[in-house]
């Protein structure tokens, strides 16, 4: 398998069965993006019936892409299938919008405050949200032109976050282990779903998923 020259440190997957508007797909059910401490950003074409990462022509395991532009370690990374593009952010840097094919789209710049990215993901309507462990964490919201919609303080680390199909909601879920749902354009938070439970500290994570 041919891609990275460093250790991978972030990983994003889009949903089996959607359609993928990527040239040169047939051969694939789903794409892979990965980001390294290399600086770089690769895309693999996943074949559900090898169960397995393949190349363009179906049987080599090879990188479809390489996305490059960033200085420093990748710290996250989001793919959306529908939209084509893959959005990823490093430390200190502006946060990148490429297509899948390597072209890059967009740089965009950050808020001065915001260095250490965490969780990143580009929703249905194209806007970009991220989430930065600086201080208590903030959360960010960015339109597809790059303009900065809103920011929010947050009162806990973000472990994980999703957006609702239609990209009107963002639910997170942080270390106090509550699920939050808010308002994409505002980012107040809208409801706070019951507690999760865990068996002990070592199992303190939050997995929510989009159905």
């Amino acid at each position: 398998m041919f891609g990275h020259r460093d250790l991978v440190t972030c990983i994003s997957i889009t949903e089996v069965g959607i359609s993928l508007h990527i040239p040169h797909t047939r051969l694939a059910d789903g794409i892979i993006v990965t980001g390294s401490r290399d600086a770089t950003v690769c895309v693999w074409d996943w074949s559900g019936k090898l169960q397995r990462v393949t190349g363009i022509d179906g049987k080599h395991a090879s990188a479809r892409s390489v996305l490059t532009g960033h200085v420093g370690q990748v710290e996250c990374v989001h793919v959306s299938g529908e939209q084509g593009t893959v959005v990823s952010a490093s430390r200190g840097s502006p946060i990148l919008l490429h297509r899948v094919t390597g072209e890059l789209i967009r740089k965009i710049k950050v808020p001065a405050q915001f260095s250490i990215p965490s969780s990143i993901l580009i929703t249905k309507r194209c806007e970009i949200v991220a989430h930065y462990a600086d201080m208590s964490g903030y959360l960010a919201v960015f339109a597809p032109n790059g303009d900065i919609m809103n920011t929010q303080e947050l009162q806990e680390q973000v472990l994980s976050m999703i957006t609702d199909r239609e990209g009107n909601f963002l639910i997170t879920g942080g270390f106090n282990l509550t699920p939050v749902v808010r308002s994409i354009k505002t980012l107040s938070p809208v409801l706070r779903l019951a507690p999760c439970k865990v068996l002990s500290e070592s199992s303190l994570s939050v997995r929510i998923n989009g159905s």
